[in-house]
This record gives structure tokens, C-alpha cells and sequence, in this order.
């Protein structure tokens, strides 16, 4: 991974190489991922490591009777991965799948600085993108679920959901989720915690929306918009993710077995029978193999990874796999429904030295405490929900992210390097970048075969800004964003927006709404929240891939239980939801076998 920081590697090398030695943090032995492709019959198999699989494997594997194989394209989640403070480390490497998205037809709409071309980074690797982002945790407004059961996804309201979150869920204290009391006696896998290190201004971020009339704490289910410093899924200045926290508790089972770097390319059926029996997959030699299931398939590959399973397997768009000379196992609107909050960061400064954030004191802290820099993601623990003139009353349609402070990319490791790597006299300002963002998007998107090779990365439409409330909604955003500069607090920091007029941007006022629009189709931002493309509805809706049960509608034994069942996607981090999804699939894939 130090090879991600480009030229500044000889110190990032040196502390990958101290914290792969450091055991509890590495984990080397509770890993259960193995390379060889196991030459027999398993009840369930589980694709995809990411948020979503590990749960199921692991709650479906509690039976020791059944047998569970869980199968994940990229390797085992890395030691660095585990550190906070290098979050974003992952991305543009090995373990990211690096998706490029194509412009929108007939002109472009967004991604105008890069030819209409969004990239979306997606973890390829234990642990999936939760393993290369940030660790908030954020269930959503309860709102959103109860949409979800309007239309039609029976036992999806957010009363019928809760407890499938507080399986999940230890918090360090029920009152950062929920007001009410636990339904679940036994505390869940995932540590909820906050993190033990953080900047002085993000109080002074709080202190400022104070200023404005925001609520500045325990923002959680009816009550969502403010700012706070948000909980993450972290313990012990460790991130926290469902490969480590719901896995390698389990390992030394005999009948759970981790497959990994073995890509899963189709699920097999029985066309005369419609029925699921195992899934073909290319191993770490490049050979196609074929692994069975007794009892069922269950997707968990993601947003991008389960259409284009389903889609190489011959169930999809009729019209669109009968163009690529695919065999048709089941005509279903796969693919469709793509949808993903979006963002544009906007660069402001404060009256602060800029100094790396990551030097040899701030490594030793944290190797002996688990604390200071390396075990937060900086200023980006602030967060906030808002409310734009669109919003339905009290559901936040806007979060705003903040990005500043964390560890870069350190070339020496010494006390006064500068974050351009300089030593001594660095600039006397900080940067700080604001991400204001829609979250309750209406731009609808699609995804779709490439080609016939089932390796080929998919064609993928996000659509965005197609529909113009999404730009309106960002702008607004923007405009709240900009607020904070007019407080006492904020002026005490001459935090100012900082005047940089985008090239393809000139002929516009800066910082007016018609710059901000041209800005945001410029350099958009894809969040990382890819949804809705396998999408969940009622047992008779025409626009849904699966029923209330996960169930691939029209297909025995296969089933989807990750963020490609939103219907909508949740108006925050997807993360929490993502685990919800999959416990409440392990219980309702364990309550159709059990009764069997």
C-alpha cells in the first residue's frame, strides 16, 4: 500500500512493515481466507466478503450443520487497512476494482473535467469499500425504510427492521442510536465507538453550526438533521468491518470456509426447474471452476457485482442479453434503478500551520496507545444532515463532510514535515475541504453487460443530475456550507472559501449559483453509496429483481441481501443498513431451511 503515496515511500514502507508486525492489529492468526478451491458440496454459498457477506456466512454457519462457503475476488483485507487515519489508502490500488462509469447519453451531465467519466473506487479485497473509506455509522431516517414498506417491500418498515440493527450493533452507549431501549439482549459484532483522537476545530466546527441554530449532538431516527461528530465502527483505535468483527471469531469451524481471490462469474441453474445449484468462478490460476450449493446462492457482491453476476448468468433485460447472444434464463429488470448520492468538494482554508498530521511520534502513539492521529480519519468524524428547501419536513436530504487533518503521505516522518514533504517553514494555511452532498437523489441510472466475457467490467449510466432537483439540492447544499464563514467562531479562524475558479468554468461569476452548477457537472463527486440495481418490492412488482424474502424473483435458492436491494437508497452512510440487510436475510434464509 505505501506504493500508493507514490514517490514519498521510504517511510510509509517502514511503518506497513511495523504494523504488519503488530498482532493485533494484522490479526494473522484468525484469518480464515484460503486460495484452494474446495473439491465439494456445500448447503450455502455466499459471494462476496465485503459489508454484506461475512454476516450471512458467519449467522448461517452458527447451525453446524450446514456447511458455508464464502467466496471473495480480491485477497484478504491488508494490515494497513486496519488503521483509521489511512482510510483512504486502499484506493486506486490492487484492492479497488477502479470502475469507470460511461457518460451520460446523449451529452455528458456530470464528470465534465474528465470527458463525462466518473471513476467509482469499490473494494476488491476481505472487507469490500468499508475496508477503504470511512467507518461513520449512520442507520438513516427512519423514513426511508417505512417508504420502502409502502411500496410494497412487506417486513421492511423500520418497526419491523430495528432489531436486525441492534444485532449488528455494541454501541458504547444505546443513546447515540436510539432513545429506546435495546430489543436485543446480546451485544452485536460491530463495536460502535467514537474515535479516540480528534482535531481541535472539529469542536469549533460544532461550536460554529451552533452558532447558526443547528443541533450539534445525538443526531439518530426522527431527529437526523444538525451536526455532530458522528460514531464509527472502530474499537481501540482499530477499524472495525464485518470480515474481522463477525468472521474471526468463528474461525476453527469446521463447516465455514473463506474462498478467496476466486472471482465468481455466473451462478449455474437448472433451467428446467429454474433452480440455483452452485456458481462457476475463475480461481487465483486463472482456471474456471465450478463449486455447488444444496440449498442456496445468496449475492453479496455489491451495487456493481450482483447485476453483473445475475446478468452473466442469463437472468437480466431480455431484450438486452438476447443482443449479446446470451441465453435467457429469466427476464428481469436487472441493472435498472442505479442510483448514488453525490458531491463536490469545495476547497476552503483556515489560519493554521500546515504540518503532516503522521510522523514517527504520532506511529509510536499510536502503536503504544492506539491513539492521536493514526487511529481517527481526521476532521472527517464531523458530519452534518440538513434540510434544503425541497426536503420533506425533519428528513435531511443534504449531508455535509468535512476532510482535513488526516495523514497524507509523509516522505520523512519528522516532526515539522509540511504536507507538500518540505521541512521547516510551511504554509500558514490549512486546507479544508467541504463535501456538501444530495442524498435523496431522483437521477435514475443503469448498468449493463459489456460483452459476452463475464470478466469484462460492466457498462455503467449513473445518470447523474439527469433529474435537476439532485443539482439544486447540491447547490443549496453548497450555500449552507458557506454559512459557517460568517460566524464568530469560524471568522476567529479566517475559515474562508478559498477563490479557485475551475477551468471549464470562466465564464461564470464565481461562487454564484449558475458557477456552482457549472462546478458541480465539472467535478463531481460519486460518493462511494452505489444502490438500488437488484431492486427489492413486492412478490408482483414488474420494476423489482427480488421479493420481500431477498429472493430472486422467478429463481429457486438464489437470493441478494446487499445495497443493490435498496429501493431507495438511506439519506446517510449505507454501511449500517448493508448489515441490517444481511442479518435480517441469514434469519429469513435460516427460517426457510429450519422449517424445511
Amino acid at each position: 500500500m505505501a506504493s500508493k503515496c507514490g514517490v514519498k515511500t521510504s517511510f510509509m514502507s517502514l511503518v506497513e512493515k511495523i504494523i504488519a508486525s503488530t498482532c493485533d492489529v494484522s490479526d494473522p492468526c484468525h484469518r480464515l481466507g484460503k486460495e484452494e478451491v474446495p473439491n465439494e458440496w456445500f448447503d450455502f454459498i455466499v459471494v462476496g466478503g465485503g459489508v454484506a457477506g461475512p454476516v450471512i456466512a458467519r449467522r448461517l454457519s452458527d447451525n453446524p450443520w450446514w456447511r458455508v462457503l464464502l467466496i471473495e475476488a480480491g485477497p484478504e483485507e491488508p494490515s494497513m487497512t486496519s488503521i483509521p487515519g489511512l482510510a483512504v489508502h486502499a484506493v486506486n490500488s490492487s484492492l479497488d476494482w477502479n470502475f469507470k462509469t460511461e457518460p451520460t447519453e446523449p451529452h455528458p451531465t456530470a464528470c465534465l473535467e474528465t470527458g463525462g467519466v466518473c471513476t467509482w473506487p469499490r473494494g476488491k479485497m476481505m472487507s469490500g469499500t468499508a475496508g477503504m473509506y470511512g467507518m461513520m455509522y449512520a442507520r438513516g431516517h427512519p423514513e426511508v425504510y417505512n417508504s420502502w414498506a409502502r411500496a410494497g417491500a412487506t417486513g421492511w418498515s423500520y418497526d419491523e427492521i430495528v432489531h436486525y440493527f441492534e444485532r449488528a450493533e455494541d454501541p458504547v452507549d444505546q443513546s447515540i442510536l436510539s432513545d429506546k431501549p435495546r430489543t436485543v439482549a446480546v451485544p452485536g459484532p460491530m463495536k460502535i465507538r467514537f474515535y479516540p483522537h480528534k482535531p481541535a476545530f472539529a469542536d469549533e466546527v460544532l461550536k460554529a453550526a451552533a452558532e447558526l441554530g443547528y443541533r450539534t449532538s445525538n443526531l439518530k431516527e426522527y431527529r437526523q438533521t444538525g451536526f455532530m461528530v458522528a460514531p464509527m465502527t472502530t474499537d481501540n483505535g482499530v477499524r472495525g468491518t464485518t470480515s474481522r468483527n463477525y468472521l474471526r471469531s468463528a474461525y476453527g469451524r469446521t463447516n465455514l470456509r473463506v474462498l478467496i481471490n476466486a472471482q465468481v462469474t455466473k451462478v449455474l441453474t437448472n433451467q428446467w426447474q429454474s433452480k440455483a445449484y452452485g456458481v462457476e468462478l475463475i480461481d487465483k490460476d486463472g482456471y474456471k471452476r465450478i463449486v455447488k450449493a444444496n440449498k442456496e446462492v445468496i449475492l453479496t457482491a455489491g451495487a456493481i457485482g450482483s447485476p453483473h453476476i445475475l446478468m452473466n448468468s442469463g437472468i437480466g433485460p431480455k431484450e438486452h442479453l438476447t443482443k449479446l447472444g446470451m441465453n435467457v434464463i429469466k427476464d428481469l429488470p436487472v441493472g435498472k434503478n442505479l442510483h448514488n448520492h453525490v458531491s463536490a468538494a469545495i476547497l476552503f482554508s483556515i489560519k493554521d500551520t500546515a504540518y503532516e498530521s503522521m510522523n514517527m511520534n504520532s506511529v509510536n502513539e499510536y502503536l503504544e496507545t492506539r491513539t492521536g492521529p493514526l487511529s481517527s480519519t481526521g476532521l472527517t468524524q464531523v458530519t452534518a444532515f440538513l434540510e434544503s428547501s425541497y426536503a420533506a419536513n425533519g428528513i435531511p436530504d443534504i449531508q455535509i463532510f468535512f476532510d482535513g487533518f488526516a495523514p497524507n503521505c509523509p516522505r520523512t516522518g519528522l516532526e515539522f514535515e509540511c504536507l507538500n514533504g518540505a521541512i521547516g517553514l510551511c504554509s500558514d494555511r490549512r486546507q479544508i475541504v467541504v463535501r456538501p452532498t444530495t442524498l435523496t437523489v431522483e437521477s435514475r441510472g443503469y448498468m449493463k453487460l459489456r460483452s459476452g466475457d463475464p470478466i469484462a467490467p460492466p457498462l455503467i449510466y449513473p445518470n447523474y443530475f439527469t433529474h435537476t432537483k439532485d443539482l439544486k439540492v447540491l447547490i443549496e447544499g453548497i450555500r449552507k456550507a458557506i454559512e459557517l464563514t460568517n460566524t464568530q467562531t469560524m471568522k476567529q479562524w479566517d475559515f474562508r472559501l478559498e477563490p479557485v475558479v475551475h477551468p471549464l468554468c470562466t465564464n461564470y461569476h464565481f461562487a454564484t449559483d449558475a458557477y456552482w452548477e457549472c462546478y458541480v457537472r465539472a467535478a463531481t463527486g460519486p460518493e462511494n453509496h452505489q444502490s438500488g440495481t437488484c431492486k427489492l418490492g413486492a412478490y408482483d412488482d414488474p420494476t423489482a429483481v427480488v421479493d420481500p424474502e431477498l429472493r430472486v424473483r422467478g429463481i429457486s435458492n438464489i437470493r441478494v441481501a446487499d445495497a443493490s436491494v435498496f429501493p431507495i437508497v438511506p439519506n446517510g452512510n449505507p454501511i449500517a443498513a448493508i448489515m441490517m440487510i444481511a442479518e435480517k436475510a441469514a434469519d429469513m434464509i435460516a427460517h426457510t431451511w429450519t422449517k424445511m
